[in-house]
C-alpha cells in the first residue's frame, strides 16, 4: 500500500512534482486506509481516495481547490495491484477504476467521479468533494431505512391485501453496482425510509433465488423496481434508478396510479367541455350509498391498475349521487332502474352503453371494451330496430339489456324471440335459462305457461327453481300497482286488492310477505310512512330479513321521514338488531366482520339526533 498525508499530496501537486506511489514511500511514512478513515472521523473530514490513479498536478494549483480539499477531506492513494487493494476494493461497490472516491470516515462510499472528466475541468472535483460533503451531512442525520419484508411473496401480497397498500419490490443482485450504491445511500435515508414504509410493503428479491418472479413480471435491467396491488397486478415498473428524489418520485408516481380510476369533481358543464376537448367519452357512476355494497366496485375494480389504465385513458369519470337533485335527472333522462349504474356517454353526453348492479373485474372490463368498441347498449338498440333477429344477435342484446337493469324491455324481447320459436322451446335449458332470467310480466304467454305446465318444469328444472321464479313474477307484478301522475306517486289500491286475490286463488308461496314488500314500496313512493313503519316492523317481527334489506328501510326514514315517533321506533329495530348480533359473537367466540353491526349502530344515532 503506498498512501499520504494530506499535507504532502497538495504540495506535490501544486509544486509539479511527480505524485507517485514511490516518492510518497521514502518521503512519509505510510497510511493504510485505517489510518485515513480514524483521521476523518477525528477531524470531522470526509475520505478522498486516487484509487490507481496519480492525480494530475493542475488539479490542485487551483487555491480554491487546494484550500477546500485542506480543510475537509483526507486523501489518500490506493495500489489495487497490493493486498491492501484488494481489501479495500469491496468499499467501491463494483465501480471500475481507475477513479477518485469519497467516502464517510468509517467506508460508505459517497460518489465517485471518473478521471477523465476532471482533466477537461479540474473544478468538477471540487463539485464533486461539496456534493460529497452535503451527501455526508444528510446520512449523519439519518437513522432510519426502508423496512424489507423478508417472508416469502404471498406473504407480502397477503399484507398488501390487509393494509391496503401497494407492494414495493426490489430487484436486485449482489454484482450489481447500482444495488449495492442504492442500498448503501438511498435505502437508509429517513426520508426514503418514511416515505416507503409508510405508504407501501417493501419486499426485496435477490434474483438469484426469486427467478420465478422475474419471468413473470419481465424484469430485465437492475436494479428494478416494481409495485403491484395485492393481487400482484402491476400498478408501475421502472428500472435503473440510483438517485435519492428519482426513487422518491417513482414512489410518488406508484401511489398516483394506485388510486385508481379519477373521478373530476368539475361541473357537467365542464365535463362536456372537457370530453370534447380531449376527444374522449364520459363514464358516469350514478350510485345510491347504501351500506358497503359498493366497496367492491369503488375499492377493488376502481383501483385495478388495468382498468385504472383504460378509463383515464379513455373517458372523463365523474360521479352522480342518484339521491340529489342532478341524480334524479339523471335516472330519469337515461331511464336507469338500479341504485347503481354505469353510464357510458359519448363527449356530446348521447348514451352509448349502459350497465346496472355492482359488477366485479372481469365483468366490468367486458362493459368497459363494449363501450370503446361500439358494441354498448345503444348500438345493439339501433341495430334491433332495424330488424336484426340473427338468433346470436338476439341472445346478446337481451343479456345487455338484462344487464342494464332494463328487464321489462329484456322481457319483451324473450318474448318476442321465444314466441316466434314456440313455447315448447321453453323445455330446452338454454331458452329456460332466458326465460327464467328475463320474463317477469305475469300476463305473458310465455309466463302462463309455466304456470300451468309447472309439473312438467318440476322434472325438468326442479321444484324448487320452478316454483322460485313463478313467486318472483308475481312480487314484481305486485310492485306494479304505484304510477307517477303530475310529478306525484299514486297507488292503485283497487287493482291491488284484485291482484291479492289472484295471488291467493293461485295458492302462490308466501303470499303474505309479497303483499308487505309490494304495500311498503307503495307507501315509501307515495310518502306514507306511518304504514312503511308498521309494515316493516310486520316484516321484521316475522320474516328473515336479508341484513342489507333491513339497513336499506332505515335509510329511507332517516332520510325522508321527520316524524320522531317513527324515526324512535326505527332506532329501535335496529338497537335490537346489534345485540342480537353481539350475542351470536358471544356465543361463537368470534366477531363477523361481514355483518351489518357497525351501520346499524351508526343508524341508531341519526335516527334519534334531529
Amino acid at each position: 500500500m503506498k498512501s499520504i498525508y494530506t499535507f504532502y499530496f497538495l504540495i506535490c501537486c501544486t509544486m509539479g512534482f511527480a505524485f507517485s506511489p514511490v516518492v510518497a514511500q521514502k518521503n512519509l511514512p505510510v497510511v493504510t486506509w485505517e489510518e485515513a478513515s480514524l483521521q476523518a472521523a477525528r477531524d470531522n473530514k470526509l475520505v478522498f481516495v486516487a484509487v490507481d490513479i496519480v492525480p494530475d498536478k493542475r488539479i490542485f494549483s487551483n487555491e480554491t481547490v487546494k484550500l477546500f480539499f485542506e480543510r475537509n477531506l483526507v486523501p489518500i492513494y490506493m495500489d489495487m495491484q497490493t493486498e491492501e487493494g484488494e481489501t479495500f476494493e469491496p468499499k467501491l461497490l463494483l465501480t471500475p477504476y481507475p477513479v477518485y472516491a469519497f467516502f464517510m470516515p468509517f467506508g460508505d462510499l459517497l460518489l465517485t467521479v471518473e478521471p477523465a472528466k476532471i482533466v477537461k475541468d479540474p473544478l468538477v472535483l471540487l463539485d464533486a468533494a461539496r456534493e460529497a460533503q452535503r451527501l455526508a451531512e444528510v446520512k449523519k442525520n439519518n437513522s432510519r431505512s426502508v423496512n424489507f419484508m423478508t417472508s416469502g411473496w404471498q406473504e407480502v401480497l397477503v399484507k398488501a391485501k390487509e393494509e391496503k397498500k401497494p407492494a414495493f419490490i426490489y430487484f436486485r443482485e449482489k454484482s450489481c453496482r447500482k444495488c449495492l450504491f442504492v442500498e448503501n445511500n438511498v435505502f437508509n435515508l429517513d426520508r426514503m425510509a418514511d416515505f416507503y414504509n409508510r405508504h407501501f410493503i417493501p419486499y426485496q428479491v435477490d434474483i438469484s433465488a426469486e427467478q420465478p418472479l422475474l419471468k413473470t413480471y419481465g424484469i430485465e435491467k437492475l436494479p428494478a423496481y416494481l409495485f403491484v396491488n395485492g393481487e400482484g397486478k402491476v400498478i408501475y415498473l421502472t428500472s435503473g434508478q440510483t438517485q435519492t428524489e428519482e426513487i422518491l418520485q417513482m414512489g410518488e408516481e406508484a401511489l398516483r396510479k394506485a388510486e385508481g380510476v379519477k373521478f373530476s369533481d368539475n361541473s357537467w358543464e365542464q365535463i362536456l367541455a372537457l370530453a370534447q376537448q380531449e376527444k374522449k367519452g364520459i363514464y358516469v357512476d350514478c350510485y345510491t350509498l347504501v351500506g358497503g355494497e359498493r366497496r367492491p366496485l369503488t375499492e377493488i375494480v376502481y383501483r385495478d391498475p388495468e382498468i385504472a389504465a383504460l378509463m383515464n385513458d379513455h373517458f372523463i369519470n365523474y360521479t352522480v349521487d342518484q339521491k340529489s337533485e342532478e341524480g334524479k335527472r339523471w335516472a330519469e333522462n337515461y331511464g336507469l332502474t338500479s341504485p347503481f349504474c354505469q353510464v357510458f356517454l359519448d363527449s356530446t353526453g348521447k348514451l352509448v352503453h349502459l350497465s346496472a348492479g355492482i359488477p366485479d373485474l372481469s365483468e366490468f372490463k367486458e362493459i368497459v371494451v363494449s363501450a370503446l368498441e361500439g358494441r354498448g347498449l345503444q348500438f345493439l338498440s339501433e341495430k334491433y330496430k332495424r330488424g336484426d333477429r340473427e338468433p346470436v344477435f338476439v341472445e346478446e342484446y337481451i343479456r345487455i339489456l338484462g344487464r342494464a337493469g332494463l328487464k321489462d324491455k329484456a322481457g319483451e324481447v324473450v318474448e318476442s324471440y321465444l314466441g316466434e320459436l314456440g313455447t315448447e322451446r321453453l323445455k330446452n335449458k338454454k331458452y329456460w335459462e332466458l326465460f327464467r332470467e328475463y320474463v317477469i310480466d305475469i300476463d305473458s304467454e310465455l309466463f302462463k305457461y309455466v304456470s300451468q305446465y309447472r309439473t312438467d318444469f318440476f322434472s325438468l328444472f326442479g321444484r324448487e327453481e320452478v316454483l322460485k321464479k313463478i313467486q318472483q313474477v308475481w312480487t314484481v307484478g305486485a310492485e306494479g300497482f304505484v304510477t307517477k301522475k303530475e310529478g306525484k306517486y299514486v297507488f292503485d289500491e283497487a287493482g291491488f286488492k284484485t291482484y291479492v286475490k289472484r295471488l291467493k286463488a293461485e295458492k302462490i308461496e308466501n303470499w303474505r310477505s309479497i303483499v308487505r314488500k309490494a304495500r311498503m314500496n307503495a307507501a315509501e313512493k307515495t310518502g306514507n310512512w306511518k304504514v312503511y313503519a308498521e309494515l316493516a316492523e310486520e316484516r321484521w317481527n316475522e320474516e328473515q330479513i336479508p341484513e342489507a334489506e333491513l339497513y336499506s328501510w332505515g335509510v329511507v326514514i332517516k332520510e325522508n321521514c321527520r316524524d320522531k315517533s317513527i324515526r324512535y321506533k326505527a332506532a329501535r329495530w335496529y338497537a335490537l338488531t346489534v345485540a342480537e348480533i353481539e350475542k351470536k359473537e358471544r356465543l361463537e367466540g368470534k366477531v363477523r366482520v361481514s355483518s351489518y353491526k357497525g351501520f346499524f349502530e351508526k343508524l341508531v344515532n341519526d335516527l334519534i339526533e334531529e
